[in-house]
């Protein structure tokens, strides 16, 4: 067998550099679709943390919530800002690429104390081990934290992506 597979006898396509209105458009697009997803499953983890009281299992579902509205958020600035989104649902590893994109977005996970830490660590196990384990658990605490970090960090993001928006329209522009 060949590889990469292939599927006809068709040579791949070369890739090529993008011109400043079409990085501007794409951009615009991934920041129009990404960011509402976040936003969304933010709204989704604050309505099923409202009904803990009665049901224990809502923590759960908080849990994954903020989880995909962590890494939506991560994914926002990786795709806006460079048209890159790695197939990845670990969000110390999408965290980490987008801080390297643009220092503001450190400020929405403080690691002053360890059990914040914890608590991130925990969202990020939430993709799977909220879905499936049965033991899996997180305080009121953390999920009061961790939604309010959320919206610092869904702040945070927005205004890295306008910024970059505004700045590539600034430069689309200039070539005018």
């Amino acid at each position: 067998m060949e590889w990469p597979l292939r599927v006809d006898s068709e040579p791949l396509v070369e890739p090529r550099t993008l011109g400043r209105d079409q990085l501007l458009k794409l951009a615009q697009e991934h920041f129009q679709h990404r960011f509402p997803s976040a936003q969304r499953a933010l709204i989704s983890a604050v309505s099923n943390k409202s009904k803990i009281a009665d049901d224990i299992e809502w923590s759960k579902d908080t849990a994954f919530a903020l989880h995909q509205a962590v890494e939506q958020a991560y994914s926002s600035v990786l795709l806006t800002l460079k048209n890159y989104g790695p197939p990845s649902h670990n969000l110390r590893f999408l965290r980490g690429l987008a801080e390297e994109l643009d220092r503001r977005l450190v400020e929405a996970w403080p690691n002053d104390q360890q059990r914040f830490v914890s608590w991130f660590n925990t969202i990020n196990e939430a993709y799977v081990k909220a879905r499936y384990s049965k033991h899996y658990q997180i305080s009121e605490e953390a999920l009061s934290f961790l939604v309010e970090r959320m919206q610092v960090l869904h702040a945070l993001v927005k205004t890295v992506c306008e910024d970059h928006l505004a700045r590539l329209g600034d430069e689309t522009q200039d070539k005018l």
